[in-house]
Formats: structure tokens, C-alpha cells, sequence
């Protein structure tokens, strides 16, 4: 029994230290009640199938918003606390759009495997080239994953854009 014991919680630890975010998933430390401010680009990305989102589930874009998603995919996440906002700003010179989504801290899933968002669900910015993009999410009560994406439109895999991340409690 012992050794059955031992052998459940050595395979419990090494799950719980696999759980992670793949390597293409940018993980950002943002100090509550604080910005962020750093730059990409779109050729860092990859292109995801983005059906995922027209799930009415999450409902992050509607059918003929599709196109505004289709590019290269620049994922982030960010930890916080329960009940913070939290505010992301792109600027572009080039043709993005911008879309986040908040799971539970102990999860870790991203597009297009995304099952179960926070209540919120997906939130998404697809302003005109030049102009602001600006999604907003808040944490429920529990520690949460937030998870945005800088995408291509109309299947674009390159250029450049800053981001700036606002925490508030």
C-alpha cells in the first residue's frame, strides 16, 4: 500500500509541474495596479484555426468577423488575482486585431483548445488600421489566467505592434 502511495503522489507532483503554458505562449509579470509596455511582431506568431471562437460558448467574433482573425496568432498570458481588472492597448501600423479571454488559474488552455472560459467570455478589438485597440477583462473571485492574442487580418504574418497591459485591483 505504501508503495502504491508513493507512486500516485510522485505522478500527481509531476503532472502539477507539467502543467504549463506551451512555449509559444509569452508569459508576462505585470505588478498589480501597474502597466506593461513592450513591443512585437506578427511573424513571431502562428497561425491557429480560430473556429474555436465562434463557439457559442465563448463567442469571441461573429461568423463575418472571421477574417479579422485568420493571420499569424502572437499569444500572451498573465496571472492575477481574483477580482483585477486588466486593460490591454495595441497600437499598429499595420493591419491586427486583438482578442483575450480569463480561465482559471490552474488552467492552461489556449486556441484553438479552449473549452471553458470565465463568465466574461472572449472579448475582441477590430478597429481600422491605425486606431487603438483596446479589449478589458476582470477576474472573478478566484486567482485566474488571462490570455490575449494579437492577430493577423485577412491572413497577415507580419508587422509590428506595442502592446501596453494596465493591472488595477
Amino acid at each position: 500500500m505504501k508503495t502504491i502511495t508513493t507512486f500516485l503522489c510522485c505522478l500527481f507532483t509531476t503532472l502539477s509541474i507539467q502543467a504549463q503554458f506551451p512555449n509559444h505562449v509569452q508569459l508576462l509579470d505585470v505588478a498589480l495596479n501597474n502597466s506593461k509596455t513592450l513591443s512585437g511582431s506578427l511573424s513571431e506568431g502562428r497561425y491557429i484555426d480560430m473556429r474555436f471562437g465562434l463557439r457559442p460558448a465563448l463567442h469571441c467574433y461573429t461568423a463575418a468577423q472571421k477574417t479579422y482573425f485568420s493571420g499569424h496568432h502572437v499569444l500572451y498570458a498573465v496571472k492575477v488575482p481574483a477580482n483585477t481588472k486588466v486593460l490591454v492597448e495595441m497600437n499598429t501600423r499595420g493591419d491586427m486585431s486583438l482578442y483575450g479571454y480569463m480561465i482559471d488559474a490552474s488552467k492552461y488552455d489556449i486556441p484553438p483548445y479552449v473549452e471553458v472560459v470565465s463568465k466574461m467570455g472572449c472579448t475582441s478589438s477590430m478597429q481600422a488600421m491605425g486606431q487603438p485597440d483596446r479589449i478589458m477583462m476582470k477576474a472573478g473571485s478566484v486567482d485566474t489566467h488571462v490570455i490575449f492574442a494579437v492577430c493577423g487580418i485577412e491572413e497577415a504574418n507580419k508587422g509590428a505592434y506595442t502592446l501596453k497591459i494596465t493591472t488595477r485591483s
